[in-house]
């Protein structure tokens, strides 16, 4: 414990000196007056009781003074010894030291006052009471400024540079590829020196993992008892949910624990990390198309494939915090060259191959679902049948579109010259566009693709506008279907 921990404050108002007595002196006087008989007996009795009635009294008027114990200038009771006190909160001073490991200093101010009080009794149970439970503890620490302001204490110097070298090292990537440039905190990180509670200082361990791992404000809970030995890790202890900050002193003689907790903010710590890295990326193939005459307009043919080629690209990467904020390409190297795809497509026509009658497009099945037949609002007939059911050409053709859209599911145009016939919702397409069909043949199986309620095949036949050519959906006009064959 530090000197003058506990300040003892002399009396107000002294008692008046007295002459020291000199017992021996007085006792052998007696002593030769009366062997020469020169002092009668009720002289000497007087004379004897006198010194110890002097004696008695002083002894009790001294016993009159005590030591008022002032807390903070605030009194909470009276001893006899100073030692009461003293020693009371040298031994709590020491325990608390032993359990953290460090060294440690009561937190509040205490004076013992000495002054006259006759009667007063001394009442050093009830003063040590009052210390363990208004008693506090410190120690000193530093603490790490951010910017200025305040973000936690710790214990000493070094603590702060190995809090900068852990974050650096946690927010740097470990792939291959990877070479770090630089890496910097972008706040101004400063020591000051503090005093704290013993409970507020945290390690460097601690702190980079409440930074990193528990975002930018962070509980950290623990508990502490008399059990603990050393110094353990306050963030092993929070994340064990053994230790609670509360007052180390009211615990070591009640064993109680009071709620309390100590939190730590990230005010801004950030680490800007500068890495170059080097990607393979591919060169997407160009397409160069060459048009024949002698092909139908639906038809195409891939001369030569086309294939990606590969580059190799020299970014540097900043971030902060692990999160990149800026990409800047520094160079880039072709390693191996696209191949252009070279496709043949036709111009010509497509020939009217198609008889104008149409036959029921689902094989020996189907039913028309009552209220999904032609109208304004329904351009074609609904026909439900088993899922995986043959769908049927119905007039031959040249198949124009053979694909996926979003509410028709699977589907297939076929291009007849005069007319056009749909198939929607297909469970598959058995058909490639610009492919001849004849009439009645399997073009694709009954499903329920697309914007669809169950198995069924939507079947659509439209009238050509004069063109030849499928743009748009709604381009041609739709026909009732039913008036070209009888199901």
């Amino acid at each position: 414990m530090k000197p003058k921990t506990v300040s003892t404050v002399p009396a107000g108002k002294r008692p008046p000196g007295k002459r020291s007595v000199n017992y021996k002196r007085i006792f052998k006087t007696v002593k030769i007056s009366l062997l020469s008989k020169k002092i009668k007996a009720v002289h000497f009795l007087f004379t004897a009781f006198f010194p110890l009635i002097a004696i008695l009294a002083l002894h009790n008027y001294m016993g009159s003074y005590v030591y008022v114990v002032m807390l903070d200038d605030k009194e909470v009771g009276i001893v006899g010894d100073v030692q009461e006190v003293e020693g009371f909160v040298s031994e709590l001073t020491d325990r608390c030291g032993s359990i953290y490991g460090i060294r440690i200093e009561p937190g509040i101010k205490i004076d013992l006052v000495k002054e006259f009080r006759p009667g007063s009794k001394p009442e050093p149970e009830v003063v040590q009471t009052e210390i363990r439970q208004q008693m506090t503890m410190l120690t000193d620490a530093f603490m790490i400024k951010v910017d200025g302001e305040p973000l936690v204490s710790v214990s000493s110097k070094s603590d702060l540079d190995e809090i900068i070298k852990s974050l650096k090292a946690y927010y740097l990537s470990d792939h291959n590829s990877v070479r770090v440039l630089d890496t910097v905190i972008i706040e101004d990180l400063t020591l000051e020196p503090c005093s704290v509670t013993p409970e507020n200082i945290f390690t460097a361990d601690d702190v980079v993992a409440l930074l990193v791992e528990n975002g930018s404000s962070n509980n950290l809970q623990a508990a502490s008892s008399p059990e603990i030995s050393g110094r353990e890790s306050l963030n092993s202890r929070y994340m064990q949910g053994s230790f609670n900050p509360a007052s180390l002193v009211h615990a070591f003689s009640t064993g109680e624990l009071k709620d309390d907790s100590s939190t730590i903010e990230n005010n801004g710590i950030s680490i800007k990390t500068i890495e170059e890295t080097v990607v393979i990326e591919d060169i997407p193939y160009l397409t160069e198309i060459v048009y024949d005459e002698e092909m139908w307009v639906v038809e195409k043919e891939i001369d030569t494939p086309g294939r990606d080629g590969k580059k190799e690209i020299v970014y540097h990467i900043t971030r902060k915090n692990g999160t990149e904020i800026e990409r800047t390409r520094i160079s880039e190297t072709v390693i191996d060259e696209p191949v252009i795809q070279i496709e043949r497509h036709g111009t010509a026509n497509v020939p009217n191959v198609g008889s104008g009658q149409f036959i029921w497009p689902v094989e020996e099945a189907g039913e028309i679902t009552p209220g999904r037949g032609f109208s304004e609002w329904h351009t074609g007939i609904d026909i439900h049948a088993d899922p995986g059911t043959n769908i049927l050409a119905s007039d031959s053709g040249v198949v124009w579109f053979s694909g996926r859209g979003g509410s028709q599911g699977n589907y297939i145009i076929i291009y007849h010259g005069s007319y056009w016939s749909l198939y929607l919702h297909n469970q598959v397409n058995l058909v490639s566009e610009g492919d001849k069909v004849e009439q009645g043949e399997v073009i694709g199986r009954v499903g329920s693709t697309g914007r669809s309620t169950g198995p069924h095949l939507h079947f659509e036949i439209r009238l050509d506008d004069g063109t030849g050519e499928w743009h748009s959906y709604y381009q041609h006009k739709p026909l009732d279907p039913l008036r070209f064959f009888n199901p």
